[in-house]
C-alpha cells in the first residue's frame, strides 16, 4: 500500500484513468481495515501528502476563481460604462433603458467584486471554507 501519488495528469482520459486508480486503492483500502489490518506508518503518511496535496489544489482553485470573478467584474465595468456613455452622447436607444442596462451591469459588476473576496478569503482560510 506504500505506491506514491504519480505526476499530475495533463489529459481529461489521465485524470480519469488516475481517479479510477484512487477509487480502486480505496476500495482495497477499506476491505484492509474492515478486516482490522491496521494502517501502516507508509500509508499514514502518503494519505497526510495527498491531504497537503488535496489542499493546496483546492486553495488553488479558489484564486482561480477569485480571478475569473475579478476579470468578469471588469468587464460588467466596461459594460456600464458604455451604457451610460451612450446615454450622455444620446445614442440610439431609451435613455432609461440603456441606464436600467448600465446599472444592472453595475450591479453584476458589484456581485462579482464580492465573489471575489469571498473565494480570496476561502483561499486564505480554508479551514473556514464549506469545502475545506
Amino acid at each position: 500500500m506504500a505506491e506514491q501519488p504519480a505526476a499530475e495528469p495533463s489529459t481529461s482520459s489521465a485524470r480519469t484513468a488516475k481517479v479510477g486508480r484512487r477509487v480502486e486503492e480505496l476500495r482495497r483500502r477499506r476491505a484492509e481495515l474492515a478486516a482490522g489490518q491496521r494502517p501502516s506508518k507508509e500509508s499514514v503518511a502518503l494519505a497526510r501528502q495527498r491531504a497537503e496535496e488535496a489542499e493546496k489544489r483546492a486553495i488553488d482553485a479558489h484564486h482561480a476563481a477569485a480571478q475569473r470573478h475579478e476579470e468578469l467584474a471588469r468587464v460588467h465595468e466596461q459594460a456600464a460604462n458604455s451604457y451610460q456613455l451612450a446615454v450622455l452622447r444620446g445614442n440610439d436607444g431609451s435613455p432609461q433603458e440603456l441606464q436600467r442596462k448600465a446599472d444592472e451591469h453595475w450591479q453584476a459588476a458589484h456581485d462579482n467584486h464580492l465573489l471575489f473576496a469571498e473565494d480570496e478569503a476561502q483561499a486564505e482560510h480554508p479551514e473556514k471554507s464549506s469545502s475545506g
